[in-house]
């Protein structure tokens, strides 16, 4: 199959969807963008990483899925509308036979409910993102990334689009559930260990000790990395994907650790809001 002949529609035009548009284009691929914002999808336009802005979600060879799953009032809370939206409008206008990729930060068994709704009229696969726009060049759309699938010819054909087309290294897990489990994991991850670094900093304040000195005494461990303690976590990716991550676990378990981190960012934010006073 040539380049010139794959129809490409980015769904989603934020930060993440408005880079994965500019990559695709920067390949010479035919990439159109649709977003429920005119703001979002005149921006990529005019900045031509869309060719054009589409209101109908026919004839396109691959759809690539990077809506946002927070609440729009609260970023921090995982919300799913506009991922349902999206798949309502692609069960009845997908090119049968096309591929869906989701690169939206979804819970775990979404892939394999939307595999369901859509009938398998479509192939599915999950390829969660993992950009960062402060590292773009190292960490941007091109860098490793994992990729599930409910069934073997859904993930043939999305390896053959994100590994053959666009040049993006993957990592084969065996199931959608493993995928999708893998981002909300990373988050959790990083949260916990944001959490950690903001109690010692509270430990380091009632000590009297500075804290910022102990950080780096201690990060000359080759394998340790205590990260900075800042405002608390306010980033909307990490507290989202960190409820995600307990929402799984509550099914089968009492989460400890990420509940702890969770109590401490409230504590930790407490402890330093006369700080974050005197600098507004």
């Amino acid at each position: 199959m040539s380049q010139s002949k794959n129809k490409i529609l980015v769904i989603g035009l934020g930060e993440i969807g408005y880079n994965n548009a500019r990559y695709m284009t920067e390949f010479g691929l035919d990439v159109d963008g649709y977003d429920i914002n005119a703001i979002a999808t005149t921006k990529a336009f005019n900045d031509k990483v869309i060719k054009n802005i589409a209101d109908n979600f026919s004839d396109y060879d691959y759809y690539v899925i990077c809506v946002s799953t927070h609440n729009p009032r609260d970023q921090s809370i995982p919300s799913l509308n506009a991922l349902n939206q999206v798949i309502d409008k692609l069960k009845h206008e997908a090119k049968i036979g096309a591929l869906v990729g989701v690169d939206s930060t979804i819970p775990t068994g979404t892939t394999e409910m939307i595999t369901e709704i859509l009938h398998h009229r479509v192939h599915v696969v999950h390829v969660p993102h993992r950009y960062y726009n402060k590292e773009k060049d190292i960490h941007g759309v091109n860098q490793l990334r994992v990729i599930g699938g409910c069934k073997i010819c859904c993930i043939n054909l999305g390896k053959y689009f994100y590994e053959e087309i666009l040049r993006i290294p993957l990592h084969t897990v065996s199931s959608s559930q493993i995928a999708e489990l893998c981002k909300v994991t990373e988050s959790a991850y990083r949260y916990i260990q944001i959490a950690f670094a903001e109690e010692l900093k509270i430990v380091c304040d009632k000590a009297g000790l500075d804290f910022n000195e102990l950080r780096n005494a201690i990060n000359t461990k080759w394998n340790v990395q205590i990260l900075e303690a800042r405002d608390g976590i306010n980033q909307h990716c990490i507290p989202k994907d960190g409820i995600m991550f307990k929402e799984f676990c509550l099914k089968y378990t009492k989460p400890q650790i990420i509940t702890a981190a969770q109590f401490i960012d409230q504590m930790y934010r407490r402890h330093i809001s006369p700080e974050i006073e005197r600098r507004v």
